[in-house]
């Protein structure tokens, strides 16, 4: 009867549990569905231009020019002699002549809208000047992407897929966001992104990009929980705290006061909370009331781990 009772319990907990995460999961869709202009080539509010290898001795070229309300890149990157190995160019804009950057921290992807006359495998994109203590020259979050030839399609690139960790030689990532939160785009980046950037990088060739929009997609209309990437990266570094960490913290009481963000910062995570609590309070409860100590409990646990 006991285990019955304990099944029912926490069957009914587990119920509450993933009505929450249901209810969580649908106000994030329908709170999310915002998309904020960052340019657009129809009226541009930033300054354009190019940067090359040149400025450290290679011989790839590139160009801009805005036309019809397409921005077209066209360029060659070309073999850095002292490298031996392909260089970059760039369209980029950043601060001073350009106008500001728009509040992208609450939303969860960058999207473009573009084509390419001709195949190229070295399309990146960045943004942000964060410089990591250990880098000389490379400043920023990028990710790679691939552009549709022949005709125009949006390109979406979740903020997860963009690194502060980056080979300043390839342009290749070192760290993912995903395998160190540390590197994800934190959110003063997002908030102003300050710099703008796609680049031909680490490919030796030709390229010929139309670009007719960029923007930021999956934004929360500010109501409801936060966007998942923030739950994500959030969840990351929660994660690489150890749970030993975690449980110290908990026991002080005072990891939500001293955020008062992260993961205890949305309601509904703290209800999840709530609700994961009573379950084990319930378990306790039921412990005792088969006279069984804390260090009984404890000790099954401890033997069934290592059965």
């Amino acid at each position: 009867m006991v285990r019955t009772s304990w099944s029912l319990r926490t069957g009914g907990f587990a119920a509450a549990a993933a009505k929450v995460i249901a209810l969580s999961a649908s106000f994030a869709s329908a709170s999310q569905d915002h998309e904020i202009v960052i340019e657009n080539f129809d009226d541009p509010v930033h300054v354009w231009t190019t940067m090359n290898d040149p400025v450290m001795g290679g011989k790839s070229s590139s160009a801009i020019a805005i036309e019809d309300g397409i921005a077209k890149f066209d360029g060659e990157v070309a073999i850095v002699p002292f490298l031996n190995a392909p260089g970059f160019i760039q369209m980029l804009t950043r601060g001073g002549g350009s106008g500001p950057y728009p509040d992208l921290s609450a939303c969860t992807s960058l999207k473009m809208n573009l084509t390419a006359t001709e195949e190229y495998s070295g399309y990146r994109v960045s943004f942000g000047n964060v410089h990591l203590p250990e880098g000389r020259h490379a400043y920023g979050y990028k990710a790679d992407f691939d552009a549709p030839v022949g005709e125009y399609g949006d390109v979406v690139i979740p903020f997860t897929d963009f690194s502060s960790k980056w080979d300043e030689a390839t342009g290749d990532q070192i760290v993912s966001c995903d395998d160190d939160a540390k590197y994800c785009p934190d959110v003063n980046t997002l908030k102003d992104m300050k710099t703008f950037a796609i680049w031909g990088e680490g490919v030796e060739g030709d390229l010929h990009l139309r670009v007719k929009s960029i923007s930021a997609v999956g934004c929360s209309s500010g109501e409801g929980p936060p966007s998942p990437f923030h739950l994500g990266v959030d969840m990351l570094g929660a994660t690489r705290e150890g749970a030993g960490e975690g449980i110290a913290n908990a026991s002080k009481g005072n990891e939500t006061r001293a955020k008062g963000k992260g993961l205890l910062g949305s309601p509904f995570m703290l209800l999840g909370g709530i609700v994961a609590f009573a379950a084990f309070l319930s378990f306790v409860i039921e412990k005792r009331s088969r006279r069984n100590s804390y260090a009984e409990v404890l000790g099954a646990a401890f033997a069934s781990e290592t059965v």
